[in-house]
């Protein structure tokens, strides 16, 4: 059974339904239907819950009213005594990363059992979102709305990976340039990096201007796509709000709100998703955390956010549902259950929660016209627990159904099919990896070079280019002046597919060759879906051929030959010097 999810695509049922329902049963051709009978309905639009049946076709409701009558055998009934109906979960601040060990289709099954039916992916470069977009069609997941980064140079988010992952902008029109070449991957989100005051630990140099800033949302609503922005201190949020986005991702934390900020907001109807749970104080977080400086700003943090929670809601600041989860020891699934509890325990009902993580998220999506409430023409992502979670935040926990689309993909803590696999199959390498020949720029799998430098402040400086060679033809350069840090590095890699998503199987092959010259020491490094092989080999002034076979070369993990993904040349030095390196044809042999 597969959950499909799509933003787009939106489409209203077109049948005359009478009172009776008297239909025929070729209206209801396509699957997807249902219709689940004499449930205590929230819908996210009225303040009271109301008893009703719900008729779901092809994937939508239909229709919402009292004694409503199986239209055909086809239907699927659910018996919704004694249980409670709301719209899914919808978490717009999610990250699909592998922290816990969580691959793509145990992420989905977390999320799934946890009722979140559509979540944002913060965390894919964006090549990788036609290869994604595929392979969900194969899982049991929640929608995905693939999400676009855009930062400053050196600031938060742009402090790891290169601009495959994260452009970075300062001036408006950079900031147009970059959401138009982004439009290329039809993202459905985009998340702006806008607050350089890291949460009071360093010096604030890398805010984004609001001339840059307003370019982004200009541009991103000519394309229809949403503007969510991470900020997290008073006079950002401001910014924000002049600025249009669409909401705010994380909770402003360095003060109190004040007047000025309330009025933005409202004006400008931002919302507001203060990512609660990344942020909870929990044991297991403070555990060895013996300096009371760090303990004394975490909790004034704290303070300030739940002010600021209710402050905004209180004065009609839409509040909406992120958790950041997939960061930060923030479980998958679990943080969005705990974020509606985080909303009550700082001043919201548990009506206000829900109605935060439905319809008020659906909002900052721009997806209210296609679902978050039960009402007639959305789609029918659904779920009925156990208990009143307007009374009681935490009955949300008692989960009978999951449905998504129509289906139901989850029934008493279980997916109701066998979940996908956590990547497409492995395709057969071919032999050339990159000979830096192409017009585009692209490795021989078509997809761009990274550069790969330490994470973090401060940075090693790369430059990554294709020079021609005196015998003929383009080779690569890099150069880069190491950070004076430890374990400074600077890598060029290759993907050997979009995104580096599905693996490819070089069995047939014996090893990796290049040439190469340079400066020193360096390591080449295979990098697969369960680990790392790397080796090093020696440059030096006149050009050599190499070749490493894989049966030489260290493993990380439990690298396969079958499952690689990517391969990686470059090397470390010493804090403050300088590296380079040229190569030439990359491939298996």
């Amino acid at each position: 059974m597969t959950a499909k999810r799509s933003k787009s695509g939106i489409h209203l049922m077109a049948l005359a339904l009478s009172s009776a329902l008297s239909v025929t049963t070729a209206a209801y051709a396509e699957g997807g239907s249902l219709l689940i009978k004499s449930a205590t309905v929230f819908d996210s639009v009225r303040d009271k819950p109301y008893a009703a049946d719900v008729l779901v076709v092809d994937g939508r409701i239909s229709a919402v009213g009292q004694d409503i009558d199986q239209p055909s055998s086809d239907f699927e009934i659910i018996d919704g005594s004694g249980l409670s109906l709301l719209p899914g979960l919808i978490d717009i601040h999610v990250h699909w990363t592998s922290n816990d060990n969580m691959d793509r289709a145990t992420t989905a099954t977390a999320l799934v059992l946890s009722g979140v039916t559509t979540v944002t992916d913060f965390h894919s470069a964006p090549e990788s979102y036609g290869p994604k977009r595929a392979h969900h069609e194969t899982l049991i997941s929640p929608h995905v709305l693939y999400t676009s980064r855009v930062g400053t140079p050196g600031g938060h988010g742009a402090d790891w990976g290169d601009e495959n992952m994260t452009r970075a902008i300062w001036s408006e029109r950079q900031a147009r340039a970059a959401v138009k070449s982004l439009s290329q991957f039809e993202p459905d989100v985009i998340k702006v990096f806008a607050d350089g005051w890291r949460y009071g630990t360093g010096v604030d140099d890398t805010s984004i201007n609001i001339d840059a800033f307003s370019a982004i949302v200009e541009e991103a609503n000519v394309l229809d796509i949403p503007v969510l922005t991470h900020v997290v201190s008073v006079d950002l949020g401001k910014r924000a709000a002049k600025a249009n986005v669409s909401a705010i991702v994380h909770a402003i934390q360095d003060r109190d709100s004040d007047k000025e900020l309330v009025e933005l907001l409202t004006k400008h109807n931002t919302i507001y998703a203060p990512t609660l749970a990344v942020y909870e104080p929990r044991d297991d977080k403070l555990e060895g955390q013996d300096d009371q400086e760090v303990l004394d700003r975490i909790w004034k943090r704290q303070k300030h956010s739940k002010h600021n929670l209710k402050t905004l809601a209180k004065n009609g600041v839409k509040i909406a549902l992120g958790t950041d989860s997939g960061i930060a020891s923030t479980p998958l699934g679990e943080s969005t259950l705990r974020e509606l509890e985080l909303l009550v325990d700082f001043g919201l009902s548990p009506k206000e929660a829900l109605m935060a993580g439905t319809a008020n998220s659906a909002a900052a999506l721009r997806l209210s016209d296609d679902r978050g409430t039960i009402e007639s023409g959305k789609r029918a992502d659904l779920v009925l627990v156990k208990g009143k979670p307007w009374k009681n935040i935490s009955d949300f926990r008692n989960l009978e159904y999951v449905i998504i689309d129509g289906e139901v993909v989850a029934k008493g803590g279980s997916l109701t099919a066998e979940q996908g696999s956590a990547r497409p199959d492995a395709v057969p390498a071919g032999k050339l990896i990159d000979d830096f020949e192409s017009a585009d720029g692209k490795t021989a799998s078509g997809a761009s070079r990274l550069e790969l430098a330490d994470a973090g402040h401060p940075r090693s400086n790369l430059v990554v280019q294709t020079e021609a060679r005196e015998k003929g033809g383009h080779a690569l350069h890099l150069s880069a002046d190491m950070a004076e840090k430890n374990n400074a590095r600077a890598f060029a890699a290759f993907p050997l597919s979009l995104g580096s998503f599905t693996p490819k199987d070089a069995s047939e092959f014996k090893g990796v060759a290049f040439e190469i010259r340079g400066d020193g020491e360096y390591q080449v490094r295979l990098d697969a879906v369960e680990g790392r092989l790397s080796a090093m080999v020696e440059g030096g002034t006149k050009w050599r051929s190499v070749k490493v076979p894989f049966s030489d070369m260290k493993a990380d993990g439990a690298p396969k030959i079958d499952s690689l993904l990517a391969v990686a040349i470059g090397g470390y030095r010493e804090p403050g010097e300088e590296l380079w390196v040229e190569i030439d044809n990359v491939s298996f042999y």
